[in-house]
């Protein structure tokens, strides 16, 4: 083995230094002849010593001055000479070519040629001038500490993915793992961990005619609604979509089509359905129906491959709610969870503006704040007598559910961006409403003074900044209140409502630095 790589780096090094040699032969010639014809040109004299045959440029003893016709015979190139020293320079060239190619087969495969690796990481920094309860975090893989601990700040690594591609003409292959934060519980104590992201097999045009194309995918991928919606923000990186922040997934496991119809070269008409687990990617499937979810978007004026102008869609998706298989005798614990959406959308190269309204029915069935389930992260009133403190997970104020069946939520969205045209510079911004159905009871019998204590307004505005292709900073504001807050804590101190709901309804307020880096 060591006899052939040998050989073979022989071998390269030969033809190397035979293109080398020729290169300079070829550079030394023409140099020559330049400087020749300069000389020549400037009218220099050259002698000769007749005696030795030596030429000089000055006059000396015994030198005798040659004749311009001696010169000009001296400096007349040959034609021939060059072309034949040209076309071997040619040849030599050609065989480093054959060289290099053969040493490039042995070395890498061929199929490398189909694989693309890249990798997309989301950063940045928080401060929180408020921390109260909130729906669900405001960043990414976000866990700040809860009620009562305002001037929390931290540095986050909030996403970071490694993207790998192996492409064909009709079908690409994509695999993506993701390293993401984890609480800080007395399970996970803020490690990284691992996970996978995306895995699936993507065959592009399995049909394509009348106008339409079909796309067929199975494996671990984007679901219809949130990863589109991500693509509508237009800056995922500094904010979280309607959807996602009420922690609907944007990727499940399942089997999917999409495509698109067109006319004339325009599309009106573009689609994303699939069947999937019920389960999102980070968690084991429990129950025994899939979940259907479908998206249709229409271009009433047609629109191209940019997706610009306006358009309408719609999106349709339903879960069994429950950990429960066929067989349970009619366990009410079974309860379906339904999510619809209509959105209407402009869009141009520079920017985008959606207007969003969403039904959900059991997708909260008992609601809830404070996602965070840090230790020691609620700092509020507690106990018999009240007292104030802070609490670890476990032993934090109980949050009682104001259901007892079926509930029905609805919210009405609004976002979009602008980049400045020929500048670095853009700017966004979303507003979201959110309203549960209000029950006129909780878990103690006390009857509510106000609506539901969990229907909240959620606010995000930003400006961006393109450093270059790989990196954009974001700079942003991000306040998390509840609607009806004011009512529930202005109740007296012993109020029940006031113990269950009141003194957790401080609102969020917070400023963000972050920074995408994808390549």
């Amino acid at each position: 083995m060591n006899k052939i790589s040998k050989t073979k780096k022989t071998m390269r090094l030969s033809s190397l230094s035979i293109f080398v040699f020729a290169l300079a032969a070829m550079l030394a010639l023409v140099f020559t002849f330049g400087v020749a014809r300069t000389t020549y040109a400037s009218g220099a004299a050259l002698y000769e010593n007749p005696d030795t045959g030596e030429i000089f440029l000055k006059p000396g003893p015994g030198r005798v001055k040659v004749g311009q016709s001696v010169i000009n015979q001296l400096l007349k190139p040959s034609t021939s000479k060059t072309n034949r020293q040209i076309k071997n320079l040619k040849a030599t060239e050609k065989k480093l070519e054959v060289s290099l190619k053969k040493v490039k087969a042995v070395s890498v495969p061929a199929w490398t040629k189909h694989v693309s690796l890249g990798a997309l990481i989301y950063m940045g920094y928080g401060y929180y001038t408020q921390t109260g309860l909130t729906e669900g975090s405001l960043q990414l893989e976000e866990n700040p500490p809860a009620s009562g601990n305002n001037g929390y700040n931290a540095f986050n690594v909030n996403r970071t993915y490694l993207i790998f591609l192996y492409h064909q003409d009709n079908w690409f292959l994509k695999i993506t793992p993701n390293i993401y934060k984890s609480s800080n519980s007395n399970t996970t104590f803020g490690n990284e961990y691992f996970r996978l992201k995306y895995a699936f097999l993507q065959f592009n045009h399995v049909y394509d005619a009348n106008r339409i194309t079909v796309n067929f995918k199975a494996g671990q991928f984007p679901t219809p609604m949130v990863a589109w919606e991500d693509g509508l923000l237009g800056y995922h990186v500094a904010e979280r979509t309607p959807w996602g922040f009420l922690n609907v997934t944007s990727t499940q496991a399942g089997l999917g089509v999409s495509g698109k119809l067109r006319s004339n070269g325009r599309i009106y008409l573009a689609y994303n359905a699939g069947f999937f687990n019920s389960a999102a990617f980070h968690a084991n499937e429990d129950v025994d129906q899939k979940s259907p979810q479908a998206r249709l978007t229409f271009y009433p004026l047609g629109t191209d491959s940019g997706l610009n102008g306006i358009s309408i869609s719609g999106y349709y998706a339903w879960a069994e709610g429950s950990s429960n298989f066929e067989g349970n005798n009619g366990y009410p614990g079974n309860i379906p969870e339904t999510r619809v959406s209509g959105v209407l959308d402009y869009k141009i190269p520079q920017g985008n503006i959606a207007l969003q309204y969403d039904y959900a029915l059991n997708l909260t069935v008992a609601p809830g704040a404070g996602e965070s389930v840090d230790n020691n992260s609620y700092c509020g009133i507690e106990g018999v007598p009240p007292t104030y403190g802070c609490y670890t997970i476990g032993t934090e104020p109980s949050i009682a559910s104001l259901y007892n069946g079926h509930t029905t939520e609805h919210g009405y969205d609004a976002f979009g961006y602008y980049n400045i045209p020929n500048s670095k510079f853009g700017f966004f911004g979303l507003i979201q409403r959110y309203y549960y159905a209000t029950a006129n009871y909780n878990a103690t019998g006390n009857g509510l003074p106000s609506g539901n204590p969990f229907d909240f307004q959620r606010g995000v505005v930003g400006v961006a900044y393109h450093l270059n292709s790989h990196v954009t900073l974001t700079a942003d504001w991000q306040n998390y209140q509840y609607l009806y807050a004011k009512d529930y804590r202005d109740l007296p101190a012993a109020n029940p409502n006031y113990l269950d709901y009141g003194q957790w309804m401080g609102q969020t307020n917070a400023y963000f630095l972050q920074a995408r880096i994808a390549f």
